[in-house]
């Protein structure tokens, strides 16, 4: 009687654990997420590498190594690395999350490798800290640190750098291309040398004024202008589209969606608060990024604006009265 129980609450037992674990759970003892979905517009299904039954993506959501990533019309999401490496993937998309380890020899690092089958995607992965391969069906790009965009259409590919360095390689040919080029529309044995030229338009970002003090310890507001323009003669460029922006600071207030009217053309307010005096790794410069948050902008590369804070860690002397208080401050 008593070993009925015990193999009744056994069973209970199981049942409840395998109810309740995460999505993408296999019985491998390789069981550790790798990312999770953030910023989930539209429907999104994920499929697991051992079975082709899928299940519908969700804010917050982990992924696993084997995880199918694919994205319907009108969807898109984001997936977010433990390393702070970001992948865009926008509508009637496929990405494969094959593989990802993290090493600690001398620094803490990670290794990645996705398989790309169709669509569009936005990267940024994070400089010093990984070391990436995409592959697709037309290329392997390999990625050290890196902002960029590849579309993958029937065996057609096109890459596009705003900022560091991609190895790219197909059947015939490889190149390392630099910061602001692309390559635009080639497959498994173009020529890559003859493909590789520089990226014709960028998002313009300005504002009102580039140094911030916050000597009084108030919040501040900027007005941010983005703009498409021609990076040479800086004419124009009418597109409307989706715009996204980004930052390493922790104390700025940024609208999740951003729209580009037919002139390509936004203004928004941005709130800014004060630093903190403990974030070590923060130096007293502010950058923000904007990228367009749909497919078909590969010649587009991505804005940056980049803000000083006035007198950051700069010693101050508080003189106090002993009647008067606080009366003067030097910085």
């Amino acid at each position: 009687m008593i070993g009925f129980f015990y193999l009744k609450g056994l069973l209970i037992f199981l049942i409840i654990n395998i109810i309740f674990l995460p999505s993408g759970y296999s019985n491998s003892k390789n069981y550790n997420p790798v990312a999770s979905i953030v910023n989930l517009e539209g429907i999104v299904k994920i499929q697991t590498k051992e079975s082709q039954k899928f299940k519908y993506a969700r804010d917050g959501m982990l992924l696993f190594n084997g995880n199918k990533i694919i994205t319907s019309i009108n969807s898109k999401t984001g997936i977010l690395y433990r390393d702070g490496s970001k992948v865009r993937i926008f509508q009637n998309s496929e990405l494969i999350l094959n593989f990802s380890e993290e090493n600690f020899n001398k620094k803490r690092s990670f290794k990645y490798l996705l398989t790309f089958k169709k669509g569009s995607l936005r990267g940024r992965f994070m400089k010093d800290l990984q070391n990436t391969n995409i592959r697709t069906p037309s290329a392997i790009i390999g990625i050290k640190g890196t902002t960029f965009r590849v579309s993958e259409k029937n065996n057609d590919s096109t890459v596009s750098l705003t900022e560091g360095k991609l190895e790219v390689k197909n059947l015939s040919s490889s190149i390392t291309i630099e910061t602001g080029q692309w390559l635009n529309g080639f497959g498994p044995n173009t020529n890559l040398a003859k493909k590789v030229s520089f990226l014709p338009n960028i998002l313009a970002l300005k504002t009102n004024f580039y140094e911030i003090d916050f000597k009084e310890g108030d919040s501040k507001q900027i007005e941010l202008s983005i703009q498409i323009q021609n990076r040479i003669s800086e004419k124009i460029i009418k597109r409307s589209g989706s715009l996204a922006l980004e930052s390493d600071y922790k104390k700025i207030n940024l609208p999740r969606k951003i729209l580009l009217d037919e002139r390509g053309f936004a203004k928004i307010l941005i709130q800014i608060d004060p630093p903190s005096l403990n974030e070590p790794k923060f130096f007293g410069l502010i950058k923000i990024r904007a990228f367009v948050d749909d497919e078909g902008f590969d010649e587009v590369a991505e804005g940056l604006l980049v803000l000083k804070i006035k007198n950051y860690r700069k010693k101050r002397t508080i003189l106090i009265h002993p009647d008067r208080g606080i009366f003067e401050k030097k910085y």
